[in-house]
């Protein structure tokens, strides 16, 4: 669903976690295909692979979050075009759309390009996020988490409008910024169960109609 939604490229993977065990979508396999058999395990606690699925290189960005929030359900990363331009200019994501006020503040940046390949860059990366939702990886990507799969896809999905639309407006002058009143408003209205169901349906039906669910029905 994320790759047909174009924010999945070859690379960009999702986990979700369930009690001590991570399932995520292998190293190897395409994205845009991607199915049950190709979901590796991976323990919690420790990182250990079980079976024969290779994690992806990054893991140790998603064990990281999970340990440190646990209110994390699911943890996404990933190249979208927009949330990445502003990544590689190094500038966060104020709030001037409703899409941005959905994370309730400015989305920080993590200041280091490095692949988050080790335990230790996993945890600098949970400290960036703190308390939020949504942290971008600087020249690198992003990351989004969610308390289970459907609000972390419905968090990559509003972090990409919210880029592609500061990024647009920036032709036209500078974006108009939400105040904290506006932001607490606007949010209350969005961080709502029917609104992430509604981002997630509609997310599976447009992968529905592209044709790649066809072997999982």
């Amino acid at each position: 669903m994320l790759a047909v939604a174009g924010l999945f490229d070859m690379h960009g993977h999702i986990s979700v976690r369930d009690g001590d065990t991570v399932y995520i979508n292998d190293r190897g396999s395409s994205r845009i295909t991607a199915r049950p058999d190709q979901v590796a395990t991976v323990r919690l606690a420790d990182g250990t692979p079980i079976g024969d699925r290779e994690p992806p290189s990054e893991t140790a960005l998603h064990l990281a979050i999970y340990r440190a929030r646990r209110d994390a359900g699911s943890v996404a990363h990933f190249h979208p075009r927009a949330a990445t331009a502003f990544a590689v200019a190094g500038r966060p994501l104020i709030v001037a759309s409703n899409a941005g006020a959905w994370f309730g503040g400015t989305i920080p940046l993590y200041d280091d390009p490095e692949l988050v390949r080790t335990a230790a860059l996993g945890e600098a990366v949970a400290r960036s996020l703190g308390a939020g939702r949504a942290v971008l990886l600087r020249g690198h990507g992003a990351v989004v988490m969610g308390e289970d799969i459907p609000d972390c896809v419905t968090a990559a999905m509003f972090l990409e409008e919210s880029a592609d639309r500061l990024r647009l407006a920036a032709a036209l002058g500078e974006p108009r910024e939400y105040t904290a009143d506006e932001t607490r408003r606007v949010r209350a209205g969005l961080v709502q169960r029917s609104v992430t169901l509604k981002a997630w349906n509609d997310a599976v039906e447009r992968a529905r109609v592209a044709g790649r669910l066809d072997d999982l029905d």
